[in-house]
This record gives C-alpha cells, structure tokens and sequence, in this order.
C-alpha cells in the first residue's frame, strides 16, 4: 500500500458454460469446470489489520478471518532488529500468538532494512533513510534465518514469509528489478538451510500504472543462477487495487493484464492477491465516499470474482483503514462493524468449502459466478452497471447478504443492483 463503480432476468436451471465475450476478454476464467479448482478454504479469506498489537476488541477484526498479512504492524525488518544482531521480538511474537489463537495463518513481510545493513544508507524511502535499498547479503541471510527459526521454535510454524512489500515502488524499494531478483533466491537459500517449510512468497508488486507493469516483466524476466526467478517462490503476489474509480471488476482486468506478463515470461505459479480496497487516490489524500451498497458490493465482489479466477488468496487492506479508501469494514471505533464489515462474514458464509464453477455476464451486464458443493449449486448474481430484477427459479432460494433478512422462495422477486444476491439450488 503506498502511504501517503427494473429489467427481468431468469437464471437457467441448470449449471451453465462459461460465456466469455469478446468485450470481457479475459477477465472471466476460462474453464467452468469445477473439478479443476480446489475447494475455498479459510486462508483465502485474508485482511491486514494495523492494531493487532491492541488488547481486547481493537486487536482483532470482529468476525472469522482465515489469515493476516503483517505489513504496517510495526514488525519490519527495521522494527525488528535495532541494532547489529539484536532482534526485539515481543511484539512480533505477539501478533504470532494472537493470530494462532485465531486460527488464522500468517504472512509475514521481511522488509524494510534497517539503515546499518543498507548498501546505501542515505537512500531515501517511506520507512527512514536506507530502508529502500539493498541489504548486505550476510546480514539479510541472518536476518532471514533468525525469523525461520523463530517460526519454528516458537510461532509454531504459523507463519509464511514474503520477500518484499510492492517492490516496483520507489517509497518501499530503490533498487533494480535485477537487486530484487538476487534477494528473493538468497531468500529461498536461507530458508531451506536451517530446514524452514514454510512458504516463501514472491515481493508484491502493484499494478495499476503502464510502468508498474513493466517493472513486473522486467523482474519476472530475470533469471537468477541459471533460473527464472520465479523457481525460488512458491506463489506470486500482486496488489490488485484499480484506479480511484475503478470496481472490483476492474480489478479483475489488472489481474488478467497480469497473466498476460507472466505468459509472455512463461511464468507459472499460483497468484495470491496481497492487498485490494477500492477509491485510493495516493499521496495520503482521502478517498471519495461512496453508498453503503457500493462498499458491500465491493467487498463480496472481490472475494467472489477471485476466487472465479483462480486468486489463491485476498487480503483486504486493511480492516480498520477508515481514511484512504472508501470502503470501510468498521466504524471510527475501530470495533463495530460497518454493513460492509458484516458482508465480509456474508461472504465467507457463501463460498467457504465450494468449488468455483465460472461465471457468466449476460448482454445488460448482470453477472453470475457459480460455485458448487456436493448438494448445492450456488450462483452470486449481481448488475454492477444498472438495478434489476429477477424471479427466483424453482427449487432455488434467494439469499441476500444480511443474515437477518430471511430467505425468499421460488418464484418471488428480488431487486438486483451492485450488491450480490445468493441464490441456492439443490444438486
């Protein structure tokens, strides 16, 4: 995260094909079949939450998170080691406990460097002087031992690691594509010789403008002792916010401009999407406000239409950011939870342990993305563009994502906007 979006429709009876227009391209996936995607388990549902460190209701998020990511939480690298091989670890080990007590995984991301370790400690950066630049080999391979030890010995192994923050950002990394490249295969070194199993992620990267992406080709391009870079992670991880206007939809294209980078550098991995929130302007100015809708559509439609295209995982960034962007998960409290915080839940609700099935969008823009169990088949549909109808089919239920509204029944009518709508049938 850088500091500073009343017509009738029926839904067919039965699982449908994936119906790609030319229009969408590829931001549908492009295979319906449900066999080839895994179940959704709890990590997917992931968030950033800066007071984790707090007692009480403020440290953790007020519903069931699968995973957090540990950026912002003041155990960076910087943070962490004070001086020269000395580590202070309370806080770190902390947020570690609390995320076991959760059941939440984590990961955690190793940089910032400390200015002592800087290959050029002036250098400037979001985090202090020297913290953009690259470290010196021998104390980021201590580094980096020191945390996989600490992750065995005393986290219990809770943690995965990520080798950077948005390293095509000047603010976070002022090295070189190459620089970067270098790090990620010390990183996989260091972790496999003091026997870590934990999973090492690729640094996240941004993708929003022409030469964020280019500087992601330019990495995933680079090959590191006779290997393309990406040999050296397990997954690779990209920050999916689309512009200041921009919906989840649209997120989608940037994943898809993505993909096309990474076949073009024969690159395959799977893709974990490490920050997404709506409305960022940059330069620590306020994102515009938006209806209550809108931030509802846009968190359930973020975890829906990733998982559709095969995101292994999503990290809302973050849970208790009330300023930057413009959809908020709690009130200024920090504790209660906004409409939209409690669709987080919602969502969960629907997809957890299905199968993505595909989607299709129909000529006025109404969306369906299907998911399946062993005894349901479930289809999210939504217009983002324009209010609809749509009559419930037979055998099928219409849920909406309050809990406390009850379910409809074929053959009622349910109003269609940007907010999902649930509707189950049994297999």
């Amino acid at each position: 995260m850088t500091p500073s979006q009343h017509a009738r429709f029926r839904l067919p009876r039965a699982l449908v094909a994936v119906a790609v227009t030319a229009a969408l391209g590829s931001v549908l996936p492009a295979s319906p079949a449900a066999a080839a995607q895994a179940p959704i388990g709890a990590s997917f549902f992931g968030v950033h939450h800066a007071g984790l460190h707090a007692d009480g209701a403020l440290g953790w998020p007020q519903t069931t998170v699968g995973s957090v990511r540990l950026w912002d939480n003041g155990v960076s690298w910087r943070e962490l080691e004070t001086s020269p091989g000395v580590f202070r670890w309370d806080r770190l080990d902390a947020e570690m406990l609390k995320a076991r007590e959760h059941g939440a995984s984590v990961l955690l991301v190793l940089g910032q460097t400390p200015r002592f370790h800087s290959t050029r400690p002036g250098a400037p950066g979001a985090y202090g002087p020297g913290a953009t630049a690259m470290p010196t080999k021998a104390a980021w391979v201590s580094y980096v031992k020191a945390v996989a030890r600490r992750n065995q010995t005393v986290w219990n192994g809770v943690a995965d690691f990520q080798v950077w923050n948005e390293a095509n950002v000047a603010a976070y990394w002022s090295g070189t594509p190459a620089q970067m490249a270098t790090l990620t295969a010390w990183t996989r070194a260091a972790l496999r010789s003091v026997g870590s199993r934990a999973r090492l992620i690729s640094p996240a990267f941004v993708t929003r403008l022409s030469s964020q992406r280019n500087w992601i080709s330019a990495f995933y391009g680079r090959r590191v002792a006779g290997k393309n870079v990406s040999a050296y992670v397990d997954a690779l991880s990209f920050q999916l916010y689309p512009p200041a206007a921009g919906t989840p939809e649209t997120s989608m294209t940037l994943l898809a401009a993505v993909r096309a980078i990474l076949r073009k550098e024969r690159v395959s991995k799977p893709i974990w999407n490490t920050e997404a929130n709506y409305g960022l302007l940059g330069g620590g100015r306020s994102a515009r406000t938006i209806t209550v809708p809108r931030q509802i559509g846009n968190v359930m439609r973020t975890y829906v239409l990733n998982a559709q295209n095969r995101v292994a995982r999503v990290y809302w960034y973050s849970w208790d950011l009330l300023r930057l962007s413009n959809t908020a998960l709690v009130a200024g409290d920090r504790v209660t939870l906004t409409a939209a915080g409690r669709a987080f839940g919602t969502t969960r609700t629907w997809l957890l342990g299905t199968r993505p099935a595909g989607c299709t969008r129909s000529k006025v823009n109404t969306w369906t993305c299907t998911f399946t169990t062993a005894t349901q088949i479930r289809r999210v549909v939504w217009n983002p563009t324009s209010s609809r109808s749509l009559v419930v089919p037979a055998r099928t239920t219409a849920t909406t994502w309050d809990p406390t509204v009850a379910a409809r029944s074929a053959g009622s009518r349910v109003a269609l906007g940007v907010v999902p709508v649930l509707l189950t049938t049994p297999r």
